[in-house]
């Protein structure tokens, strides 16, 4: 057993349907959010890739100069919400893993790329916070920053942790960088044989 267990959040213990913030979008830009829309995932990446923590002014100055439209720190925190609101699907054996854990007096914190409050609340409502001892948000560190998997190793040796996720970039090469064992949760197995990889996160239980 490692002392502490680092989970990413969508995609690896929860995966959530955001249409609240869709339709919150294109309430404010109607059509013109439409590109915004399809393209989210990419914007926020490269934002996470040269930004070492969401901010709500530089993610806004960010967004208009990406997407041209106006988007104020308002707008943002009424997506932060949304985001709490999010219909949630539970990876598969993601609640047996954590329980697995802490019978074995694990430690196990989230780092989520996302501002934390909203994370915690959808980590609460799936009835995963009973669990979860820390839950560290974008607005303290962003992966794949050196920082955030610091932030998420304090009180440990890099050793003592290991790091569970479903990006190959901000889960499993950004955490062994900083000493720490990595796992990546890759359920539709794509991704090389090489990498330290699981289909099933219950098959954790018999690694550590």
């Amino acid at each position: 057993m490692k002392k502490l267990y680092v989970f990413d959040l969508d995609g690896t213990l929860l995966t959530g349907n955001f249409k609240l913030v869709d339709y919150h979008l294109r309430d404010l830009f109607r059509e013109q959010a439409e590109d915004f829309i399809h393209n989210m995932g990419t914007i926020l990446e490269k934002y996470e890739k040269n930004n070492p923590r969401y901010e709500e002014e530089t993610l806004c100055s960010y967004l208009k100069g990406e997407t041209g439209l106006n988007f104020t720190p308002g707008i943002i925190k009424e997506w932060n919400v949304l985001v709490g609101e999010a219909e949630n699907k539970e990876e598969e054996h993601a609640k047996e893993l954590l329980e697995h854990i802490k019978r074995n007096r694990g430690k196990i914190k989230v780092l989520t790329n996302w501002f934390g409050d909203s994370q915690e609340k959808r980590l609460k409502e799936a009835g995963f916070m009973e669990y979860i001892d820390e839950v560290i948000g974008g607005e303290v560190a962003t992966k794949p920053h050196k920082q955030a998997y610091i932030k998420a190793a304090q009180g440990y040796y890099p050793e003592e942790c290991v790091f569970i996720g479903n990006d190959v970039d901000n889960d499993y090469i950004g955490p062994k960088a900083c000493g720490m064992d990595s796992v990546l949760y890759d359920k539709n197995n794509i991704h090389s044989k090489y990498l330290v990889k699981v289909k099933k996160l219950d098959e954790i239980e018999r690694m550590y």
